[in-house]
């Protein structure tokens, strides 16, 4: 194979701790992607060294030890982190999720036996080229995601890993080993033991894959599990969700539409997101994205205004989206009409209004109530289309508000 390209940060870690007399490879998803042709994101490494002598390797440099007790020790390198772990092996799970113990090993070959999937389980290093133990490099060129050794067996230790197997199928467009296939859905309940936080992360990395509707479409039950209120949805057709954009609110608004009924779809995806914890933006944001991509739309630029004035221009942009995703028709000059609106600047907020509440004030309007009546009035009117936004016609028209009928 071809020598794998390395940073400067990794190439600088494996030289200082080989020139202290220790062991380093760089380890796991660096590697994997490295032989896919993608640029990593991470760079990790795996030595023999022990946490201790890893830190007094790097004594001259900044480090984060928060994960010091469990063999990693994080080196930022021109701000950029490098997290280096000792060869380890892990011990008992006794809660689906942790081992109750992590004991240091001396030997590569033991520190990728620990690792998920195969693809995870290779090591590199420049002079002694891929360590591949299990086939790793293999099932990236069948495009498969496997688990080291028996899959059951890691899916029991640590639950999780039932949705990373199909999160990682859906970013890399591969398909589940069929050993690794069977167990996730013999094992899929353990879901039910795992953190709704990490659940969230997990699903969001799925569905902003590459293919999240084969991934979703090939193991419902995986996707009941995650937002239990998909569990009588079945095999949904995927088509939908093939064509939505690399979006992830418009990829959450397309899957509660095609997944849940019309009647309280509404309620039903607010309640799946409170349970995931998501962020109330991400939540309000992909609640706005579904009721208005099932709603009907009005081409009129006074219609297009009112929606302006409560939602801003990048929600109806995605409810637009998501609508040609799931073939809801909409009149073709919508698209024109918001961009028009927007490029000319029309007044879609209180802030955008030509007068405010001290133009009124001095023109004579009471201060206080009055003069709120007034600005909104004009707001109104300016929005429908009815007046232009110019101070001189704002004034004229509030002068005649304020005339007794």
């Amino acid at each position: 194979m071809e020598p794998l390209f390395l940073p400067n940060g990794a190439k600088f870690a494996l030289e200082r701790l080989e020139s202290r007399g220790y062991e380093a490879y760089v380890v796991g998803g660096c590697v994997r992607d490295s032989l896919l042709g993608l640029s990593p994101h991470d760079w990790d490494l795996t030595t023999n060294a022990t946490p201790d002598e890893t830190a007094a390797a790097f004594s001259d440099c900044r480090l984060i030890d928060y994960g010091k007790k469990h063999g990693t020790v994080t080196v930022l390198f021109h701000g950029e982190p490098l997290e280096i772990t000792t060869y380890r092996l892990d011990g008992v799970y006794t809660d689906n999720r942790h081992p109750a113990s992590v004991t240091f090993s001396k030997t590569l070959a033991d520190d990728l036996a620990r690792r998920d999937f195969t693809v995870n389980a290779m090591a590199y290093h420049p002079a002694r080229g891929l360590v591949d133990l299990f086939g790793g490099a293999n099932d990236l060129a069948r495009r498969a995601i496997r688990c080291v050794g028996n899959a059951e067996t890691r899916f029991e230790e640590d639950g999780l890993r039932i949705l990373r197997a199909v999160r990682f199928a859906s970013a890399l467009d591969f398909s589940l080993e069929p050993e690794t296939g069977r167990a996730v859905h013999a094992r899929v309940a353990l879901l039910d033991h795992i953190a709704r936080e990490r659940i969230r992360e997990e699903w969001n990395k799925l569905l902003l894959g590459k293919s999240p509707a084969k991934i979703l479409s090939a193991y419902p039950d995986v996707a009941a599990r995650a937002i239990p209120a998909f569990a009588g949805a079945g095999r949904v057709d995927p088509a939908a969700l093939s064509a939505a954009p690399n979006d992830l609110i418009i990829r959450l608004s397309v899957l509660f539409h095609v997944y849940l009924s019309k009647e309280n779809r509404l309620e039903t995806a607010d309640r799946a997101m409170r349970d995931l914890r998501y962020d109330n933006a991400a939540r309000e944001e992909t609640l706005a994205v579904l009721e208005l991509a099932g709603a009907d739309m009005d081409p009129a630029e006074a219609a297009v205004r009112r929606l302006l004035v409560s939602h801003a221009p990048q929600t109806l942009k995605r409810a637009l989206e998501a609508k040609r995703c799931l073939g809801i028709p909409f009149p073709e000059k919508i698209p024109a009409v918001l961009e028009t609106v927007l490029a000319r600047g029309d007044c879609v907020a209180l802030r955008d209004l030509a007068v405010n509440g001290r133009d009124l004030m001095n023109a004579g309007i009471p201060a206080g109530k009055p003069v709120g009546a007034v600005l909104n009035r004009l707001f109104e009117a300016v929005v429908e289309g009815d007046l232009p936004n110019r101070k001189d016609a704002l004034l004229r028209a509030a002068a005649d508000m304020r005339r007794p009928e």
